[in-house]
């Protein structure tokens, strides 16, 4: 009895034990400082994890803020997110489930014949039995306890994915509604030059007709009245197709926001340089670089766990009920019976299938470090890069802005110089169709400043803690 009690003990103890290479979390190497920083022509203020939780309400836009809170608690693609979550916990939850006993209710007859020579030939007897039957298997090596640390990695990684799926959203939510306001501006611009452009038309057509002006003057007013006006159906149907493109992104039917946001409004613009982060953090906060950490960490695990099958497997087995050779008298004390057994599998012969499951799972960790180690370089690229743009761009829009403002001047002197008679019409047209390029470069402009920062907040992994998972399994 002691040496059976001391056995199990022994057992209890190795089952700690694992097989392959336990996992060590790397700090990948990165930059102190981003190259982009070298333009910036001032001290860039590093972002706090607060302000880059809601980085959107630095734009100072209310309607973009209601859009935000709607689309945080209806996107469908969060609720999905939120599904796999429960998909990776519950899977879990079977793996673990499999380093414990289990333990069945069991209930069966069975009918047996004496066929051998040595013993009472053509005995016949029946065998009845109800009760328990537990069965365990000892994960001496770890096998099952890798492939738990393989499911809990995973659950880690489809919790990251929601916080992806966050940032994604508020990213794409906020590169619409500049895109929406841009369009709307452009179709302003557009059409407050028609309106120019036709009284200009009325004024030649006026002078023609007097005789004073020319023909020509006239076809060139019209024709550049009409290229204006072929503009605005084009930018109309822009507008509604990104309508519709920020109801799908809040979970509302088309039509939702028609008349929220029919009113004019301005682009939304943010001071970025007030909220710029390091590389080192940026690769802290990033979900998708958390993702492909946690993606090796899950690689390492099942490394771990294919080497394991290649040690015994060892089970426990045991029954606690009634046993009789006739029904009748199953529930009878004399009934009651017990057994325990013990089976112990060493893999012999399998022409290399095992072998060849550790060198997949070698691979396959091999593959989730250099995809992490790439995602890392992606990281960078990205973030450098939306932080280049923004920062020329914003020097760009500086320079479109004088452009206008000169371009209106140049249009009010012509006027004056062709009432003068110092110049031809010809020169008027020019004027004005340089003017309405320059403003409409600058609304373009002003919109994708806008946009490269959303995509420098969206690199640094802004938004991913919007909406806790407490709070958005609530919303679910």
């Amino acid at each position: 009895m002691e040496l059976k009690a001391g056995c199990l003990w022994l057992l209890c103890g190795l089952a700690g034990c694992t097989m392959g290479p336990d996992y060590r979390k790397s700090v990948p190497v990165v930059p102190v400082h981003w190259q982009a920083e070298k333009d910036a022509g001032s001290v860039l203020k590093p972002v706090t994890p607060e302000k880059l939780k809601t980085w959107w309400k630095n734009f100072g836009d209310s309607r973009l803020d209601r859009l935000m809170e709607q689309a945080l608690t209806g996107n469908l693609d969060l609720k999905i997110a939120l599904t796999r979550i429960d998909q990776a916990r519950a899977d879990r939850r079977s793996i673990r489930a499999e380093l414990f006993p289990q333990i069945d209710i069991t209930a069966g007859g069975q009918r047996h014949q004496n066929l051998s020579p040595i013993y009472a030939r053509g005995v016949r007897f029946n065998l009845f039995e109800l009760g328990f039957d537990a069965l365990w298997e000892v994960d001496l090596f770890g096998r099952l306890q890798r492939r738990l640390e393989a499911a809990s990695a995973d659950l880690e990684a489809a919790e990251e994915k929601h916080a992806q799926a966050l940032v994604t959203l508020t990213a794409e939510l906020a590169r619409s509604y500049v895109e929406y306001r841009n369009l709307q501006n452009q179709l302003r611009i557009t059409r407050t030059n028609l309106q120019t452009q036709q009284h200009t038309l009325a004024l030649t057509e006026r002078l023609f007709n007097e005789g004073v002006g020319t023909r020509h003057d006239v076809v060139r007013a019209r024709a550049q009245a009409e290229n204006t006006e072929a503009q605005i159906p084009t930018l109309e149907a822009g507008v509604i197709a990104v309508l519709r493109q920020l109801e799908v992104l809040i979970g509302r039917q088309p039509g939702t926001l028609a008349a929220y946001l029919a009113e004019q409004g301005a682009v939304p613009t943010a001071p970025g340089r007030e909220l710029l982060a390091s590389p080192a953090a940026t690769i802290r906060y990033r979900p998708d670089l958390l993702i492909a950490e946690r993606r090796l960490a899950a690689a390492t695990a099942i490394h771990g766990a294919a080497i394991a099958e290649l040690f015994p497997k060892i089970s426990l087995s045991a029954f606690l009920g009634l046993r009789n050779t006739d029904i009748e008298s199953l529930f009878k004390s004399a009934a009651f019976s017990y057994s325990t057994a013990a089976n112990l599998m060493q893999p012999l012969l399998n022409f290399g299938r095992i072998q060849a499951g550790i060198d997949l799972a070698k691979a396959n960790q091999k593959e989730a470090y250099l995809a992490y180690e790439k995602a890392v370089l992606e990281a960078l690229r990205e973030t450098e890069t939306a932080l280049t743009r923004y920062l020329k761009e914003e020097v760009r829009r500086q320079i479109l802005g004088r452009s206008v403002e000169d371009q209106r001047e140049s249009v009010r002197l012509s006027q004056l110089r062709y009432g003068e008679g110092i110049i031809s019409f010809l020169d008027v047209l020019d004027a004005q169709r340089a003017l309405y390029a320059a403003e409409i470069e600058l609304a373009r402009s002003e919109a994708e400043a806008s946009t490269n920062l959303i995509a420098f907040y969206k690199a640094l992994g802004g938004g991913a803690n919007a909406t806790p998972l407490e709070i958005a399994r609530k919303i679910s």
